[in-house]
């Protein structure tokens, strides 16, 4: 007994350095508090439903916990996630920042963010074909501009109901026409104007302009 007791001292004083040094190095470590930013990301979005508000990007977070655990927070820029797979309809809804949708470490402690909440206006989706506007610019002296045709003539946004409602038109980029001579051919992109619309299309517009000579100048 004393001899396998002998022979197994090394092993046991060397396993409980090695416990006593993790201990020592948790038990040394500060308890800090910082704050970070982070992005918010939105998931699970309904797709016959648009958010019509203005969206939150960005979430200040004040934690506390040990400075290790902290400095990893620090440099992940894990996001605030709001997931939307309970929303069933329009309206408006409140989603509150906690740890269910925050991906903080065991140890790490929320102490508060800012804003606490973010609150959404969801809408139907909806979509209409609207007129495509020529804008032009820099007329040659002495010209005028005789007739444009506009390739498509109109367009198909996409968005929240209201904001697709209050769409009449959509204009396209101003046009430098100065070098133009007669005829010309000219290729743009159109503008929705709105930033919660957007095209169901990639926008682009070409301009069949044709000039003519102003012989009330």
């Amino acid at each position: 007994m004393t001899r396998f007791l002998t022979r197994n001292l090394g092993w046991r004083a060397a396993s409980l350095a090695g416990a006593f040094a993790l201990w020592f190095s948790f038990s040394g470590t500060r308890e800090l508090t910082t704050s970070v930013t982070v992005p918010v990301q939105y998931r699970n979005i309904p797709k016959n439903l648009e958010i019509s508000s203005d969206l939150t990007e960005q979430v200040h977070l004040i934690l506390r916990g040990p400075s290790p655990l902290l400095r990893g927070v620090a440099g992940s820029q894990s996001p605030v996630i709001v997931d939307l797979s309970d929303v069933r309809g329009p309206g408006q809804r409140t989603f509150t920042v906690d740890r269910r949708n925050l991906g903080l470490s065991p140890g790490v402690i929320l102490e508060r963010a800012i804003p606490a909440q973010i609150r959404l206006r969801l809408e139907i989706r909806a979509r209409r074909d609207v007129p495509v506007r020529a804008r032009f610019e820099n007329v040659p002296q002495g010209m005028r501009i005789a007739g444009v045709e506009v390739l498509p003539s109109v367009l198909t946004v996409v968005g929240p109901q209201t904001r697709i409602a209050a769409i009449e038109h959509v204009e396209t980029d101003p046009v430098d026409i100065r070098d133009l001579d007669s005829n010309g051919e000219i290729r743009t992109t159109a503008y929705a104007g709105d930033p919660q619309v957007y095209f169901a299309a990639f926008p682009s517009v070409t301009l069949k302009v044709k000039l003519a000579p102003d012989h009330q100048k």
